[in-house]
Protein backbone atom coordinates (compact mmCIF):
# COMPACT_ATOMS: atom_id res chain seq x y z
CA UNK A 1 0.00 0.00 0.00
CA UNK A 2 1.41 3.44 -1.00
CA UNK A 3 2.61 5.21 2.13
CA UNK A 4 2.56 9.09 2.49
CA UNK A 5 6.38 10.25 3.03
CA UNK A 6 7.44 13.64 4.64
CA UNK A 7 10.90 15.75 4.12
CA UNK A 8 12.94 13.44 6.71
CA UNK A 9 10.99 10.30 5.13
CA UNK A 10 11.83 10.95 1.49
CA UNK A 11 15.37 11.27 2.26
CA UNK A 12 15.37 8.19 3.70
CA UNK A 13 13.62 5.84 1.86
CA UNK A 14 15.62 7.12 -1.17
CA UNK A 15 18.83 6.18 0.12
CA UNK A 16 17.01 3.28 0.86
CA UNK A 17 16.02 2.10 -2.53
CA UNK A 18 19.91 3.44 -3.60
CA UNK A 19 21.43 0.67 -0.70
CA UNK A 20 18.50 -1.72 -1.39
CA UNK A 21 19.25 -2.06 -5.59
CA UNK A 22 19.99 -5.85 -6.53
CA UNK A 23 20.15 -5.23 -10.05
CA UNK A 24 18.85 -2.04 -11.04
CA UNK A 25 18.55 1.33 -9.75
CA UNK A 26 16.82 4.12 -11.51
CA UNK A 27 16.99 8.20 -10.68
CA UNK A 28 15.02 10.96 -12.14
CA UNK A 29 15.88 14.15 -11.24
CA UNK A 30 16.22 17.55 -12.58
CA UNK A 31 18.82 18.44 -10.80
CA UNK A 32 21.57 16.87 -9.78
CA UNK A 33 24.07 17.66 -6.33
CA UNK A 34 24.61 14.25 -4.39
CA UNK A 35 24.95 14.36 -0.70
CA UNK A 36 28.15 12.59 0.65
CA UNK A 37 26.00 10.09 2.09
CA UNK A 38 24.00 9.03 -1.46
CA UNK A 39 27.19 9.08 -3.04
CA UNK A 40 28.72 6.51 -1.53
CA UNK A 41 25.45 5.33 -1.85
CA UNK A 42 25.72 5.20 -5.09
CA UNK A 43 28.92 4.05 -5.01
CA UNK A 44 28.46 0.66 -3.60
CA UNK A 45 25.46 -0.37 -5.82
CA UNK A 46 27.95 0.27 -8.62
CA UNK A 47 30.20 -1.80 -6.74
CA UNK A 48 27.78 -4.62 -6.45
CA UNK A 49 26.79 -4.32 -10.72
CA UNK A 50 23.86 -2.61 -10.33
CA UNK A 51 23.02 -1.21 -13.49
CA UNK A 52 21.84 2.21 -12.85
CA UNK A 53 20.21 4.46 -14.81
CA UNK A 54 20.25 8.97 -13.94
CA UNK A 55 17.78 11.38 -15.97
CA UNK A 56 18.62 14.80 -15.77
CA UNK A 57 17.15 17.84 -16.51
CA UNK A 58 20.21 20.70 -16.08
CA UNK A 59 22.57 21.28 -18.30
CA UNK A 60 24.94 22.10 -16.67
CA UNK A 61 26.86 20.00 -13.77
CA UNK A 62 29.35 21.08 -11.04
CA UNK A 63 32.63 19.47 -11.49
CA UNK A 64 32.22 17.39 -8.38
CA UNK A 65 29.52 15.77 -9.36
CA UNK A 66 31.02 14.99 -12.97
CA UNK A 67 33.81 13.76 -11.03
CA UNK A 68 31.02 11.01 -9.10
CA UNK A 69 29.71 9.81 -12.88
CA UNK A 70 32.77 8.84 -14.34
CA UNK A 71 32.98 6.57 -11.21
CA UNK A 72 29.90 4.36 -11.90
CA UNK A 73 30.65 1.66 -13.79
CA UNK A 74 28.56 1.30 -16.21
CA UNK A 75 26.10 3.77 -15.38
CA UNK A 76 23.80 5.47 -18.42
CA UNK A 77 23.28 9.03 -18.16
CA UNK A 78 19.97 10.74 -20.01
CA UNK A 79 19.45 14.35 -20.52
CA UNK A 80 15.92 15.57 -20.86
CA UNK A 81 16.10 19.66 -20.66
CA UNK A 82 11.88 20.15 -19.70
CA UNK A 83 12.04 17.39 -17.06
CA UNK A 84 10.50 18.21 -13.73
CA UNK A 85 9.81 14.71 -12.64
CA UNK A 86 11.30 13.71 -9.09
CA UNK A 87 11.08 9.61 -9.11
CA UNK A 88 13.87 7.01 -7.42
CA UNK A 89 13.09 3.15 -7.81
CA UNK A 90 14.81 -0.15 -8.33
CA UNK A 91 13.01 -3.84 -9.18
CA UNK A 92 10.78 -3.66 -5.39
CA UNK A 93 10.41 -0.51 -4.47
CA UNK A 94 9.54 3.29 -5.77
CA UNK A 95 9.78 7.25 -3.87
CA UNK A 96 7.61 9.82 -6.53
CA UNK A 97 7.99 13.33 -4.93
CA UNK A 98 8.95 16.91 -4.71
CA UNK A 99 12.37 16.53 -3.97
CA UNK A 100 15.06 17.09 -6.56
CA UNK A 101 18.63 14.85 -5.77
CA UNK A 102 19.96 17.79 -4.62
CA UNK A 103 21.55 18.07 -1.00
CA UNK A 104 20.00 21.53 -0.31
CA UNK A 105 16.61 20.72 -0.43
CA UNK A 106 17.08 17.45 1.49
CA UNK A 107 18.15 19.74 4.19
CA UNK A 108 16.15 22.48 3.69
CA UNK A 109 13.28 22.62 1.87
CA UNK A 110 9.53 21.32 2.89
CA UNK A 111 9.16 18.13 0.66
CA UNK A 112 6.51 15.56 0.21
CA UNK A 113 6.51 12.15 -1.13
CA UNK A 114 4.85 8.70 -1.63
CA UNK A 115 6.57 5.23 -1.23
CA UNK A 116 5.17 2.34 -3.64
CA UNK A 117 5.68 -1.16 -3.65
CA UNK A 118 6.29 -3.37 -7.21
CA UNK A 119 3.31 -4.66 -6.79
CA UNK A 120 1.07 -1.78 -6.63
CA UNK A 121 -0.54 -0.98 -9.73
CA UNK A 122 0.70 2.47 -9.76
CA UNK A 123 4.79 1.42 -9.60
CA UNK A 124 3.50 -0.27 -13.36
CA UNK A 125 2.24 2.87 -14.15
CA UNK A 126 4.84 5.50 -13.37
CA UNK A 127 7.20 2.77 -14.91
CA UNK A 128 5.74 3.39 -18.11
CA UNK A 129 6.10 6.95 -17.76
CA UNK A 130 9.60 6.65 -16.90
CA UNK A 131 10.26 4.30 -19.99
CA UNK A 132 8.74 7.25 -21.44
CA UNK A 133 10.94 10.08 -20.50
CA UNK A 134 13.98 8.17 -21.16
CA UNK A 135 12.73 7.26 -24.89
CA UNK A 136 12.28 11.22 -25.44
CA UNK A 137 15.76 11.84 -23.73
CA UNK A 138 19.21 12.35 -24.92
CA UNK A 139 21.87 9.55 -24.44
CA UNK A 140 24.93 11.46 -22.45
CA UNK A 141 28.37 9.86 -22.40
CA UNK A 142 30.73 10.94 -19.01
CA UNK A 143 34.44 10.82 -21.04
CA UNK A 144 37.21 9.46 -18.92
CA UNK A 145 37.59 11.44 -16.18
CA UNK A 146 35.87 14.57 -17.48
CA UNK A 147 31.75 15.25 -18.35
CA UNK A 148 32.59 16.42 -22.30
CA UNK A 149 29.56 17.64 -23.93
CA UNK A 150 30.96 16.83 -27.19
CA UNK A 151 30.89 13.14 -26.86
CA UNK A 152 27.00 13.68 -26.33
CA UNK A 153 24.73 11.86 -28.84
CA UNK A 154 21.11 10.80 -29.66
CA UNK A 155 19.98 7.89 -27.85
CA UNK A 156 19.38 6.38 -31.50
CA UNK A 157 23.44 6.51 -31.68
CA UNK A 158 24.71 4.70 -28.99
CA UNK A 159 26.60 1.65 -29.48
CA UNK A 160 24.15 -1.56 -29.13
CA UNK A 161 20.75 0.41 -29.69
CA UNK A 162 18.97 -0.71 -32.58
CA UNK A 163 17.46 2.06 -35.47
CA UNK A 164 14.31 2.43 -36.87
CA UNK A 165 16.39 1.08 -39.91
CA UNK A 166 17.39 -2.14 -38.52
CA UNK A 167 14.00 -2.59 -37.36
CA UNK A 168 12.62 -2.34 -40.93
CA UNK A 169 15.51 -5.42 -41.88
CA UNK A 170 14.45 -7.88 -38.81
CA UNK A 171 17.07 -6.50 -35.88
CA UNK A 172 16.47 -6.55 -32.72
CA UNK A 173 18.54 -7.15 -29.43
CA UNK A 174 18.98 -9.18 -26.39
CA UNK A 175 17.08 -7.98 -23.74
CA UNK A 176 19.76 -9.12 -21.29
CA UNK A 177 23.01 -7.65 -23.06
CA UNK A 178 21.86 -5.51 -25.78
CA UNK A 179 24.24 -7.48 -28.84
CA UNK A 180 22.31 -6.95 -31.84
CA UNK A 181 20.07 -10.42 -32.88
CA UNK A 182 17.85 -11.32 -35.38
CA UNK A 183 13.86 -10.58 -34.41
CA UNK A 184 12.07 -13.30 -32.80
CA UNK A 185 10.32 -12.24 -29.38
CA UNK A 186 10.17 -15.75 -29.01
CA UNK A 187 13.59 -16.13 -28.71
CA UNK A 188 14.71 -12.68 -27.15
CA UNK A 189 18.48 -13.90 -25.79
CA UNK A 190 21.53 -14.18 -27.44
CA UNK A 191 23.11 -17.16 -27.40
CA UNK A 192 25.63 -16.48 -24.87
CA UNK A 193 23.14 -14.96 -22.29
CA UNK A 194 20.75 -18.22 -23.52
CA UNK A 195 23.10 -20.46 -21.89
CA UNK A 196 23.29 -18.68 -18.81
CA UNK A 197 19.38 -18.09 -18.54
CA UNK A 198 18.81 -21.85 -18.96
CA UNK A 199 20.56 -22.58 -16.11
CA UNK A 200 17.59 -21.43 -14.15
CA UNK A 201 14.94 -21.01 -17.01
CA UNK A 202 13.50 -18.53 -14.92
CA UNK A 203 11.10 -17.20 -17.87
CA UNK A 204 9.95 -13.70 -15.41
CA UNK A 205 13.50 -13.11 -14.38
CA UNK A 206 13.90 -9.15 -15.27
CA UNK A 207 16.17 -8.53 -17.89
CA UNK A 208 17.66 -4.99 -18.91
CA UNK A 209 16.12 -4.25 -22.59
CA UNK A 210 13.62 -3.76 -24.63
CA UNK A 211 14.06 -6.33 -27.74
CA UNK A 212 12.36 -4.82 -30.36
CA UNK A 213 13.44 -0.94 -29.63
CA UNK A 214 16.70 -1.54 -28.07
CA UNK A 215 16.17 1.31 -25.03
CA UNK A 216 15.96 0.25 -21.79
CA UNK A 217 12.89 -1.60 -19.89
CA UNK A 218 11.30 -3.67 -17.48
CA UNK A 219 11.73 -6.71 -19.66
CA UNK A 220 12.09 -10.71 -19.45
CA UNK A 221 11.75 -13.84 -21.39
CA UNK A 222 7.89 -13.60 -20.91
CA UNK A 223 7.51 -9.95 -21.72
CA UNK A 224 10.48 -8.72 -23.61
CA UNK A 225 9.12 -6.00 -25.19
CA UNK A 226 9.10 -2.28 -23.45
CA UNK A 227 5.14 -0.87 -22.73
CA UNK A 228 5.61 1.45 -25.72
CA UNK A 229 6.99 -1.48 -28.49
CA UNK A 230 4.06 -3.92 -27.01
CA UNK A 231 1.37 -1.71 -27.08
CA UNK A 232 2.20 -0.45 -30.99
CA UNK A 233 2.69 -4.22 -31.98
CA UNK A 234 -0.68 -5.01 -30.91
CA UNK A 235 -2.30 -2.47 -32.79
Amino acid sequence: MAEFLTTHGTAFQIENVIAGARKQLTLVSPFLKLSKTLAERLQDAARRGVRITIVFGKEELESEQEHLLTELAGARLYFLPNLHAKCYFNEDRMVITSMNMYEFSEKHNREMGVLLEAREPAYAEALREVESIIAASEARSVASGSYNKSTYRPIETVPGHVSSHSHRHGHGVCIRCQARIPRNPWRPLCGACYEVWSEYQNADYQEQWCHLCGRPGDTSVNRPLCWSCYRTSST
